[in-house]
């Protein structure tokens, strides 16, 4: 299965008053916590790296091989420059004023040849890897065509769709995600339960940036 891991980082930060994904926290900016953890899960940085993982579904072992890639969408020089440097295809989002849907196309229309496209944002500095693995893994123990994670009660992000759901998303305009294909698929969406809600926070302002350590 090829999935396209799609790091979303164009936001105009405009609540924050600033650029929030340069803002540092345990001196790394915020974006960079994201863009290591797609990397480690696509494989030391590997892109394209073939990997094996073994799952248990219905009492049995289940072999299943992945080749995964991580792509940026950005506005921003230094992510860009940054994710160069790791690797990492960047394509630039010239229109972000647009929302966020402008970005999540871009990321999209350079992987339509993935099986899956996992979206994250990178304004949520504690999303482990671990979480990130767990997600693809559901979405293909379960059969799903989408999965997300939620913290109580609440649908997050990421989320990753496969791809019958491309030309849906394509379709989305102005300052949304893919949460409207998800309320219109609810019974094709496999969701991941978060025990800590804190990996799924959202920083829209400073304040919130401050809430506990790394």
């Amino acid at each position: 299965m090829r999935i396209a891991l799609i790091m979303l980082a164009a936001g105009n930060s405009r609540r924050f008053g600033g650029n929030k994904l340069l803002y540092e926290i345990d001196g790394n900016p915020m974006y960079r916590y994201i863009l290591e953890r797609l990397i480690a899960v696509a494989g030391a940085g590997g892109q394209g790296k073939e990997v094996s993982s073994c799952v248990l579904e219905t009492g049995s072992l289940k072999n299943i091989k992945q080749e995964m890639t991580v792509t940026v969408v950005t506005q921003y020089e230094e992510i860009e420059e940054e994710a160069r440097a790791l690797g990492v295809p960047v394509y630039i989002n010239p229109h972000p004023d647009e929302g966020i849907s402008s970005s999540l196309k871009i990321g999209l229309k350079a992987n339509l040849d993935a099986d899956a496209c996992l979206f994250t944002v990178s304004d949520q500095p504690w999303l482990t890897a671990g979480t990130i693995r767990q997600l693809i893994t559901l979405l293909e123990t379960t059969g799903k065509g989408i999965a997300c994670v939620s913290s109580e009660g609440r649908l997050g992000n990421p989320c990753i769709f496969t791809k019958k759901y491309y030309d849906q998303l394509l379709s989305i305009t102005g300052d949304r995600g893919g949460k409207s294909v998800i309320t219109a698929h609810r019974d094709d969406t496999a969701v991941l339960k978060v025990e800590d809600g804190k990996e799924l926070t959202d920083i829209d302002v400073k304040a919130e940036a401050g809430r506990g350590q790394m």
